[in-house]
């Protein structure tokens, strides 16, 4: 049975794991360019069809990714951030990454007055990602002053290394907001800001018409919904990805095409991940809770 699917990554550590999945997929699709979803003709060849995106722009993409796709000729592509690569700063899901969590949980049962919910049942990732931008990073700074942690280094491919990317013929670069934030818990004024400036200034920075956009953590209704998808419209964008779990067929939404996350695993997990596509979230929702349901306990 043909299937068509977007994979998705954001960092890619380990070149060994990654070539051995790129050999694979290349034996099992047709590796093209997020432009040849644009035409739903494209569906109907015999070939199933497959893209590799990446977002956030981690200096991975750069340092191990790049090498392997050029060795074997596979486009792919990658959402980033014009400010980040610009101005050098991470984004604040990339900050908090390894701060403790008791702490962190502490800070928020204040700021959120959660006092009345049970502390072993929340998690302060989840909590974030259901304020804005603005919040979030009052959160951060209240963390690093109570804890005296300084600000990571940068993580992330700056310009130079995104418009060397771009260049190669194999990459296409789209637009993943300014500052990542979790787009639904924005202002009108701010998520239209969000989403249009990464695109213009994108587009400056490169040379180059941005098309495509990825909208931060994408998760459909509860991320975005049709206000973003409206803000993208207004902006010429073709194809808009979230992070539905799904493979892609002529009835799927070019303002919310879903793609399948992978971040790990053996090669026969993998197998069975893209085998199963959306019934692996249902199995893996009966073991562990869902993201939505640890952000609704505010």
């Amino acid at each position: 049975m043909k299937k068509n699917l977007i994979i998705n990554f954001h960092v890619v550590e380990n070149a060994q794991w990654f070539e051995t999945l790129i050999v694979y997929l290349k034996s099992k699709y047709q590796m093209v360019p997020i432009s040849h979803f644009d035409n739903a003709e494209n569906y109907n060849k015999k070939n199933s069809l497959c893209n590799i995106t990446f977002d956030d722009g981690d200096r991975t993409v750069y340092d191990v990714v790049f090498p392997i796709l050029k060795k074997h000729n596979v486009p792919a592509t990658i959402f980033v951030s014009p400010r980040s690569m610009v101005e050098k700063f991470n984004f604040w899901f990339q900050e908090i990454k390894g701060y403790d969590e008791n702490q962190m949980l502490d800070i928020l049962i204040q700021e959120l007055n959660l006092s009345n919910q049970d502390k072993t049942t929340l998690n302060y990732a989840s909590l974030l990602k259901t304020l804005s931008l603005e919040k979030i990073n009052k959160i951060i700074s209240t963390y690093q002053k109570e804890t005296n942690t300084p600000p990571k280094e940068f993580r992330n491919m700056d310009l130079m290394q995104i418009q060397e990317l771009q260049n190669s013929g194999l990459i296409t670069v789209g637009a993943h907001t300014l500052y990542h934030p979790i787009l639904k818990n924005e202002t009108d004024e701010r998520a239209n800001e969000e989403i249009s400036k990464s695109i213009t200034e994108l587009s400056e920075l490169l040379g180059k018409k941005i098309e495509y956009f990825a909208y931060p953590n994408g998760t459909p209704n509860l991320d975005f919904d049709i206000r973003e998808i409206t803000y993208l419209k207004n902006n010429n964008i073709k194809i808009a990805v979230s992070t539905e779990p799904k493979f892609i067929d002529k009835s799927v939404d070019k303002m919310a095409f879903p793609r399948i996350g992978i971040t790990k695993g053996s090669l026969r997990f993998i197998k069975l991940r893209l085998f199963l596509g959306p019934k692996y979230h249902i199995l893996k929702s009966l073991i562990r809770k869902s993201e939505q349901s640890q952000r609704n306990v505010r």
